[in-house]
Parts: C-alpha cells; structure tokens; sequence
C-alpha cells in the first residue's frame, strides 16, 4: 500500500473515532442530565397575586377553536383586573377578529405578507401594546388552538414573585389518542417535560422555552428585544436568555394543551420547520454560546450548546453508523483495513437504539406522569416515528434557510385525562 494513502486511512479512522467519541458523550450527558427529572423541587410559597399580565394569542384563521382558548383564559383563577387578553389577527381571512372581539379579548388585525408567522406577529402585537398607556409586569403567550389550565397564571405568579424572568408551563396534548402520530407526539412530550425541562429547572439550569405557555418578563423583552431572525423564536429567546445571564424557569403545575398534527405530512412540515430553525440557530449562536461558557464558566451556555448541536450529532450519529457498518464488512473482505478504534456497527446500533428510542426511560416518564395505560402502546410507534427524523434532518441541514411557514390546521376542542 502507498505511504499517502495509508496516512490518508489513518487520519480517516482517527476522524471517526473522535466523532464517535463525541457522539458518544454527547448521549451520556443527556442520560446524566436525565436522572435529575425523577424528583421535583419544592415549589415557591403562594402568595396573594400581584403581577399584571398581557395574555398574547397569536391566531391565523382559527375562527373555529379560538373561542375555546379564549374561554379558559377568562375562567383563569386569578383577579380579573390583572390580567388581558390580546389576539393578533395575523393575516386572517375568516371571522378570527369577529370571534375573538364578541369572547372579550382585545383584537388586533394585521396584515404583512412579507414577514409572515407567529414570531412576527407577536413582535408586531407588543409593538402595538407598547403605543398605549398599558403597562405590564409579565407577557404570557398562546396559541389559538390551547387550553389553559385554570391555575396556570396563579401559577407562574409564584416564580414571578420570586425573581424567575423567564417561565414555562407544562405543555401538555389535546389530542393524545387520536392518531398514532399524535400520540407519538404526547410521548415524546411527556418524557421532554420530565427528563429535560424538570430536570434542568431542578439544578438550576435554563428549561426550553416553548412558544406557548411563555411567560417572559416585560423588562426582560425590552432589554433582549422581540426580533427573531429564525423559524423557531421560542428557542432563540431561550438562547437569547441563556446568554443575557437568564435561566428559565419550569411551572410544572400551569398547563397548556397543545394540538398536535394528525397526519405525517402535517407532522413532517412542522417538525421540518422546527428543525430548520435548530439548524439555522446552531450555526448563528454556537459562538456566542462557547464564549459565555468559556469566559463566564456558564454551563446553562454549555447545556444549550448541547440541545441546539442535537440534530447536527444526530446526522453525524446515522452517517458514523453508516460508515463503521462500511468498515467492519470492510474489514472482513480485506483484513489488510483493520484498525483499532472503529465502533463494530452493532455497537451504534445500541447507542442509537437507547438513546432515541429509550425504551426504559419512556417508561418511566409514563409512570411519572401517571399516563393511563390505554397509550402505552404509543411506545412501540414511537419508534417508528423516530426513525423518520433521519431523512428529515438531513433535508433539514441542507436547507435550513429556508424560512417557509406551514399552517397547521386545528379541530380539537376538548381536553383528554391522561
């Protein structure tokens, strides 16, 4: 064999064995962070309420379920004069306005068909509040298709009053059983909301903020700004916090219930954006995020590093299977290749299996949750659901600035008991 091409060989396995190697801790901090997700820290004291909220709703032709989220926002337990209720009409063209003015809430119609989705239409909506004499402590945000829980603002009240800038409130389905697609969705929702949201709340790291059931701080919006450069704003508020010294917090107890997709072309054009916006935030805050780390010895900067670099090791995870799959086989026709160092492919095989499907750990998060047994067989789906994020995210990393919203259709109405 030529010397160059043996160096060339060399430099390959070496390559893919510090890429496996990274892929490899990768997993394991998130399994470590995991095992912090089986407890719950005392929650701060209740007290008498104080903190006024701007309740934001951002709608897109959602004439026919607005009125639901509407309603459970007025049946809030909470004083009524602390509160208000918002609606953007974004880009609307059914009776959205008409049914949210005659159900109390304060609507505004817009109409930009250049900077079109959510993210705008809420920076457009505070705009339009900062013009008024109103002032607010808190922003919460839904969408046209939630439900809230009662006790949702009495509850971000107490973290409110304890300092907490920034909090999130237990995301939670509307429509677990309707499909096996959205109950792919409440279980990889249930898990998230225990083995990574609970988890890090419970240490004092940043939780995810989710985009609804978002409570930030008025001050903090003004200090940070409302101008998301990405598909995905509720993430790059997060990273913006992250890096502005802010951890999120996790109301367990306030809840919002979400819709979910019905169909895997819905799903595939939702989680395509979500993964898109992944994509183009990964690249646009890593270096901020590793300065932070390095200069203020943060690790929710590090911890964020590793959420937002999740679908990039995830494509690096599928092609060093693909590649020690190549290897081995290669091994065995030419014994000549053999190199110490490369993962046999049953080896990535098991690492992809536990970490994406992780069937204990699903388990465990339905125990917790106390999720009834008629959907536990969703486990067994969500397997198959995980693996159609592998071409997603490929497709995802090569066309991460393309910044196309897809409207998602919402019918539900009623809230299922877990």
């Amino acid at each position: 064999m030529h010397p160059g091409t043996d160096i060339i060989r060399q430099l390959s396995y070496s390559l893919l064995a510090v890429l496996q190697d990274s892929v490899f801790l990768l997993s394991a901090y998130q399994s470590v962070m995991s095992l912090f997700g089986f407890w719950q820290r005392r929650k701060p004291l209740l007290r008498d309420p104080v903190t006024r909220f701007a309740v934001l709703v951002a709608a897109h032709n959602e004439a026919h379920v607005i009125s639901d989220v509407l309603e459970s926002l007025a049946r809030q337990e909470y004083p009524r004069e602390l509160f208000d209720i918002y609606v953007v009409a974004d880009n609307c063209t059914d009776e959205t306005a008409d049914v949210a003015r005659a159900h109390g809430a304060i609507v505004y119609e817009r109409t930009d068909a250049v900077f079109i989705g959510k993210g705008h239409a809420i920076g457009w909506l505070l705009a339009c509040i900062k013009s008024t004499a109103k002032s607010y402590d808190m922003m919460a945000m839904f969408d046209a298709d939630n439900l809230v829980s009662a006790n949702f603002l009495r509850e971000v009240d107490r973290y409110a009053q304890t300092g907490h800038r920034a909090i999130q409130g237990y995301l939670d389905m509307k429509n677990p059983g309707d499909t096996w697609i959205s109950l792919s969705y409440a279980i990889g929702y249930w898990y998230t909301n225990r083995f990574w949201d609970l988890a890090r709340s419970n240490i004092g790291l940043a939780a995810m903020l989710g985009g609804t059931g978002s409570c930030m701080a008025m001050s903090l919006v003004d200090e940070i700004g409302w101008n998301p450069h990405s598909i995905t704003e509720d993430l790059e508020f997060t990273i913006k916090c992250v890096l502005q010294g802010v951890r999120p917090t996790w109301a367990w107890d306030a809840h919002v219930y979400d819709e979910k997709p019905l169909t895997m072309r819905a799903s595939w054009n939702q989680r395509m954006r979500w993964m898109r916006g992944h994509f183009q935030l990964g690249f646009r805050y890593s270096g901020p995020l590793w300065k932070r780390f390095f200069t203020r010895f943060d690790i929710a900067a590090l911890d964020i590093l590793v959420y937002i670099s999740q679908p990039i090791w995830m494509v690096f995870s599928y092609l060093l299977m693909l590649a020690n799959i190549v290897i081995h086989f290669g091994h065995m026709a030419v014994p000549a290749w053999a190199s110490a160092g490369i993962v046999l492919p049953w080896v990535w095989v098991a690492l992809f299996t536990l970490e994406w499907f992780a069937p204990p750990m699903l388990v465990a998060a339905l125990l917790l949750e106390k999720v009834k047994p008629k959907y536990w067989w969703g486990v067994f789906m969500f397997a198959v659901y995980g693996l159609t994020w592998v071409p997603l995210d490929f497709i995802a990393l090569f066309t991460r600035n393309d910044q196309t919203w897809f409207h998602t259709i919402h019918k539900q109405a009623a809230i299922p008991s877990k």
